[in-house]
């Protein structure tokens, strides 16, 4: 009974914010538009995904082996710090929220795994159930947790190659760069080891992204003149496009 009073008053006030200011995504929500949309998020989140326990909860170390992944799938839009303050967090809408604040600490594990999990519609946040496994959401939760207390020397990466001659090898062989010229990737298909980095170049005057959900690869847009690195961790074959301009293929194998 409570939930349905509760969705009913949001439904009100969500009028009442659409009526009164438009749709607009120019303006930062005010308090009401705020507590509203947290408010039915964690209304969509099943009480048993919410109430679910992080089987890495108790183990020190496990929010390290997310700091990979969190800086080259998550810090594009919520910053290396998770505060948010990246190159397009501020400009979405809603904004893209703080993490280490206390709105979102209050969330419980299971909530932050879901949505994680399943993303939330009418935001910016992508679902990564299909490209992320439930040990690297767990992960990233446990991290996420952290956040409020780590420096930025904590958020460093973790690879391997910090070694400098690891870091050597990574240079000569694995490094590679993709052009986005004349709507098309060239090449359409590259070659490297794991633990290179592939930096995908726009030279169109308009925007473009790499999506790949097996390869985990997912850029966001990357503007005219811009460019977006990936460290492929994964060996295989993945096939990537640009869902903005979906004839656009490539092919990534990584050995």
């Amino acid at each position: 009974m409570f939930t349905v009073a509760a969705v009913a008053i949001a439904i009100v006030a969500t009028g009442y914010v659409v009526l009164s200011h438009g749709l607009a995504a120019d303006r930062a929500p005010g308090r009401i538009e705020t507590f509203v949309a947290r408010r039915l998020v964690l209304l969509s989140i099943p009480s048993a995904d919410r109430s679910a326990a992080n089987p890495y909860a108790a183990d020190p170390g496990a929010w390290r082996q997310a700091v990979d992944h969190f800086g080259e799938h998550c810090s594009i839009c919520h910053g290396a710090d998770g505060r948010g303050q990246s190159e397009f967090g501020p400009r979405m809408y809603p904004p893209v929220p703080d993490l280490t604040s206390v709105d979102i600490q209050r969330f419980s594990d299971g909530a932050l795994s879901s949505i994680i999990r399943n993303g939330v519609r009418w935001t910016g946040m992508p679902a990564f159930r299909s490209t992320d496994s439930d040990e690297e959401i767990w992960k990233l939760v446990s991290l996420i947790r952290r956040l409020p207390t780590l420096s930025p020397a904590d958020l460093r990466p973790q690879h391997p190659e910090d070694d400098h001659d690891h870091r050597q090898a990574a240079t000569d062989h694995a490094a590679a760069t993709i052009a986005i010229d004349g709507t098309s990737f060239q090449p359409d298909e590259t070659t490297v080891a794991v633990g290179g980095m592939v930096m995908w170049a726009n030279k169109d005057p308009f925007p473009h992204n790499v999506v790949s959900k097996p390869g985990g690869i997912h850029s966001g847009d990357i503007e005219p003149d811009g460019a977006w690195r990936f460290r492929a961790t994964r060996r295989g074959t993945f096939e990537y496009v640009c869902t903005l301009h979906p004839g656009m293929h490539g092919v990534l194998r990584v050995k």
